[in-house]
C-alpha cells in the first residue's frame, strides 16, 4: 500500500480499489451486525417470555441467518475476486513506473516520490522499499485499534459461548464460537503481517546500505525482483484493510520521514 502521494494524483486503478473498498467495508457491517444480534439473542433469552420478546427473538434469528449469508458471499467475492484483480492492476503501475512498460494504458501521476530516477531495476527496488516502508508503518499504527477490537470481540463471544454450552444449547453457542475464530484469525493475521513486513524492511534497508558504497547491485535486476516477489507475497496473505484513519493521522509524518529516508540511504543519487 502506497497512498501517501496526493498532489497532483492519478492512478489508473483506483476505482478498481474503490469498488473493493465498498463491499469490504458492506463485509465489516454485516459482521458486525451479527456479532449484535449474536450477543443481543442471549439477553432476550434471560427476560421472561413474553409475546414481544418471542417475536423479537424470531426477527432476530431471521436476520442473523440473513446476514451470515449474505457476509459470505460478499467476503467471497470480495478477497476472491475483487481484491485479486485490483492488486493486479496496482503491480502492473509498479511495473510501468519503474521499468517504463505500458501495462495499463495510462500511466500514473503523484504516486510514487521517486520520478528522478531513471527507468531501471533499481527504480523497481526503490518504489518497492517506499511502498514496504509506508505499508508497514501504517500496520504498526494499527497495532492498537486491531489488537483492541478483535481481542475484545473474541473475548466476548467466547464467554457467551461457553455460558450456552453450560445451559445446554447447542447452535448459538457454535456460532459465537465461529465469530470469536474470526476475530482471532483476524488478529493473527496482522500480528504475522506486521512482523513479515518489518523483516523485509530490514532487507530492504541492507540493499540500500549496501548500495551505498557498491554502485554495480544497482543495476543487479535478482535483488528488485526477490524483494517485490517476497513483499507481494506479504500483501497477499494480508486479510484485512489497512485504515484509512491511520493513514489520515500518519501520512504527513511518514512522507518526511520517507524523504528523509531517501537522502540518508543516498537513493537519489
Amino acid at each position: 500500500m502506497n497512498d501517501h502521494r496526493t498532489e497532483q494524483r492519478f492512478l489508473p486503478y483506483s476505482q478498481a480499489f474503490q469498488t473493493m473498498k465498498r463491499w469490504r467495508t458492506v463485509a465489516t457491517y454485516l459482521l458486525y451486525a451479527i456479532s449484535v444480534i449474536s450477543i443481543g439473542i442471549p439477553v432476550l433469552n434471560q427476560r421472561s417470555t413474553t409475546p414481544v420478546i418471542a417475536t423479537t427473538l424470531a426477527i432476530a434469528y431471521y436476520f442473523n441467518y440473513l446476514f451470515i449469508v449474505s457476509y459470505y458471499v460478499v467476503n467471497v467475492v470480495t478477497e476472491v475476486f475483487l481484491y485479486p484483480a485490483a492488486a493486479r492492476q496496482r503491480r502492473l503501475n509498479l511495473i510501468d513506473n519503474s521499468l517504463g512498460s505500458r501495462f495499463l494504458g495510462q500511466d500514473s501521476q503523484g504516486y510514487f516520490s521517486n520520478d528522478i530516477i531513471p527507468i531501471s531495476p533499481y527504480k523497481l527496488c526503490v518504489n518497492c522499499f517506499e511502498n514496504c516502508f509506508f505499508t508497514y508503518n501504517l500496520a504498526k499504527g494499527m497495532y492498537k485499534a486491531v489488537i483492541t477490537k478483535n481481542a475484545a470481540f473474541a473475548l466476548v463471544f467466547l464467554s457467551l459461548a461457553y455460558v450456552g454450552i453450560k445451559s445446554n444449547s447447542v447452535g448459538l453457542p457454535i456460532l459465537q464460537i465461529f465469530l470469536s475464530a474470526l476475530f482471532l484469525t483476524d488478529l493473527i493475521h496482522h500480528l504475522n503481517f506486521t512482523s513479515k513486513l518489518s523483516i523485509l524492511f530490514e532487507r530492504f534497508k541492507q540493499f540500500f546500505m549496501e548500495a551505498t558504497t557498491n554502485l554495480s547491485i544497482k543495476d543487479a535486476l535478482h535483488y528488485p525482483v526477490a524483494l517485490l516477489m517476497d513483499y507481494e507475497t506479504t500483501l497477499a496473505y494480508n486479510k484485512g484493510p489497512m485504515s484509512d484513519r491511520v493513514y489520515n493521522a500518519m501520512k504527513k509524518k511518514l512522507s518526511e520521514e520517507w524523504e528523509q529516508m531517501k537522502i540518508y540511504y543516498k537513493i537519489l543519487g
